[in-house]
């Protein structure tokens, strides 16, 4: 084994979440351009050996009709942009998965195979929900498994469990023994868990994020990528009970979504490296995360667009919301202040 078949790079963005207003509204026709929305960020993407993203509105299209919130439905574009971006696997578990019902979920899976676009958390079948999500790269195999703590109140038909991956439906003893049974007839030399959870608009992790963080980790999660809260949470290394470390991103914040207010408009790209230093290393490492911070702008609610925020702050030294005007280098260092509570190295720019 050398530097080039023992290490494998994962890059993982936040939220997706078109509001009917980041496309030109639900009525709109045609023309849906994530790619001119995006294109600043393009660079960030693509790069690493494997890259996901938390999709959280279905993509059924025009077809059913798009909508949006409380209940959405996205152009099927946005999956094609993710795609040319460089996105490999897509995390469809979260509480709008089933917005529009069973037709609603299993149109945008459809639309996520002619894209080419794994997708994890929710399922056509018990065949589908069975196959693990293994990518194959440089000698290592890396597995992902998603989870939501909820459908927003819309159950899960009892004779389909395999819709969705939910904590209402799922026993969480059971999502840790799948783990065990992952890394001990290791199907597996790595796992990857989306975990959907938290409080939204909570700038730290709850107690029960937490919690749960431990528990998959000592099942045998290497890392938990967190999303839900719409804003960015301070990451953190968790030692288990094995004496092996768990790097836990409680939430990446949104990627591209309409919503307003400062800190949901703000969100990381997270990057780092899985090894395996030699051929005889029982165990995986974990190393070099780094955060670069992202921001949407928008113009009255309206044109919105992504940006490399230390790029955008250059040219931008306000921010302004419906709630205040904020100095754009002072949001910027106390975010990368409060990222770094936990982890004071932590790589952020």
């Amino acid at each position: 084994m050398n530097d080039q078949t023992n290490k494998v790079s994962l890059t993982a963005v936040g939220d997706v979440l078109p509001h009917g207003r980041v496309y030109g509204g639900i009525k709109k026709e045609s023309g849906y351009n994530f790619e001119e929305k995006l294109e600043n960020v393009n660079g960030l993407l693509g790069s690493s050996d494997i890259t996901t993203a938390n999709l959280e509105s279905i993509i059924a299209g025009k077809e059913i009709g798009l909508s949006s919130y409380p209940r959405f439905n996205s152009p099927v574009e946005i999956g094609h942009t993710l795609k040319s971006m460089g996105v490999d696997l897509v995390s469809i578990a979260n509480n709008h998965m089933l917005d529009r019902g069973e037709k609603g979920l299993l149109k945008s899976i459809r639309n996520l195979d002619r894209i080419g676009l794994e997708y994890d958390g929710g399922y056509k079948s018990f065949e589908d929900q069975d196959r693990l999500r293994i990518f194959k790269t440089n000698g290592l195999r890396i597995c992902f498994v998603s989870y939501t703590r909820g459908t927003n109140f819309i159950k899960v038909p009892e004779d389909k469990p395999y819709l969705a991956n939910s904590l209402k439906e799922i026993n969480p003893l059971k999502i840790y023994s799948t783990l065990r049974r992952i890394k001990k007839n290791k199907l597996a030399d790595v796992i990857v868990v989306n975990m959907h959870f938290g409080e939204e608009y909570h700038l730290y992790p709850s107690s029960t994020q937490k919690e749960i963080s431990a528990s998959l980790a000592d099942a045998g999660a290497d890392v938990i990528v967190g999303h839900h809260p719409h804003v960015l949470q301070p990451p953190e290394w968790i030692e288990t009970s094995r004496g092996t470390k768990t790097f836990v991103a409680y939430s990446l914040g949104n990627f591209f979504t309409g919503q307003n207010g400062l800190h949901r408009q703000i969100g990381a790209v997270l990057s780092l490296d899985i090894t395996k230093p030699r051929e005889d290393y029982k165990g995986i490492e974990i190393r070099n995360p780094k955060y670069e911070l992202t921001f949407v702008s928008n113009k009255r609610q309206k044109d919105y667009k992504m940006h490399i925020f230390r790029d955008w702050i250059k040219e931008n030294k306000e921010i302004s919301t419906a709630e205040a005007i904020f100095d754009s280098e002072k949001v910027y260092s106390e975010v990368i202040d409060r990222m770094r509570k936990e982890i004071s190295s932590l790589d952020i720019k």
